[in-house]
């Protein structure tokens, strides 16, 4: 198991392992069989303490360290769970009062870059939580099966988070390649588009995001962060979508 789960490291699980198949240990002791320094072993005994993995018993001067049972991770773990679930309240709230105090989107351009697998995963994020902080219930999708096909690769279960947000999407697709449906969306091709340009286009909320994928099949996005840049391209896909039956 790793540690980082529950906030501790891969020196304090050593010590802890140590320690739980002892009754009490001192710290020298536990330095000796793990061969970590003493300063180290004193700092993670302190974070195990902290966390509530290990215990101390005192006899005079002498002081030994017990291990708590492992069953207490599941505690860890759950108020961890409960702390995250809290804070997304609080994460919430604060968003919407950064929003509030920006400067119109209007005024002025931003643009952000986005590199590789993780950066497409934030350009997923970002339009989740786009839409949620904005309240938008749809946005509109110009895809290329190029993109599609390598764009979910570090969120693979982006629809179905989609769909658990109650997001509707819109999607011209630029071939009749395969595609599957999916909840909550409605799909046209467009005419006479029998190539792929490997450019997929994203327009949702105040954003538009744009991303294209290389001869290598390494893909690339900004998002532009301006409402009048978004509602002139969604203008421009709602009249083109109302013009195609599908």
């Amino acid at each position: 198991m790793d540690f980082e789960i529950i906030g501790l490291t891969s020196r304090d699980k050593r010590v802890y392992d140590t320690l739980i198949r002892n009754k009490e240990w001192s710290v020298r002791s536990v330095a000796t069989l793990t061969g970590i320094n003493r300063g180290s072993v004193h700092e993670s005994i302190k974070a195990l303490i902290s966390a509530g993995l290990v215990t101390h018993v005192k006899t005079g001067k002498s002081v030994r360290y017990v291990a708590e049972s492992p069953e207490k991770i599941h505690e860890i773990i759950n108020e961890r769970r409960r702390r995250l679930l809290d804070s997304r309240v609080e994460v919430d709230s604060y968003i919407r009062e950064i929003e509030q105090a920006r400067t119109e989107p209007t005024s002025s351009q931003f643009a952000s870059f986005y590199d590789g697998d993780d950066g497409m995963a934030s350009i997923l994020r970002d339009i989740l939580s786009t839409c949620r902080v904005q309240g938008v219930g749809e946005y509109r999708v110009i895809s290329s099966p190029r993109v599609s096909e390598y764009l979910y690769n570090n969120f693979q279960h982006y629809t179905r988070e989609r769909v658990k947000h109650g997001l509707f999407v819109k999607v011209f697709r630029q071939s009749k390649g395969r595609a599957s449906e999916a909840d909550l969306s409605e799909a046209k091709v467009l005419q006479g588009q029998l190539f792929d340009t490997g450019c997929y286009t994203v327009i949702y909320g105040t954003k538009v995001a744009i991303i294209s994928i290389d001869t290598y099949n390494h893909t690339s996005g900004i998002i532009i962060d301006n409402s009048g840049v978004a509602s002139a391209q969604q203008e421009l896909f709602d009249q083109l979508w109302l013009r195609y039956s599908g």
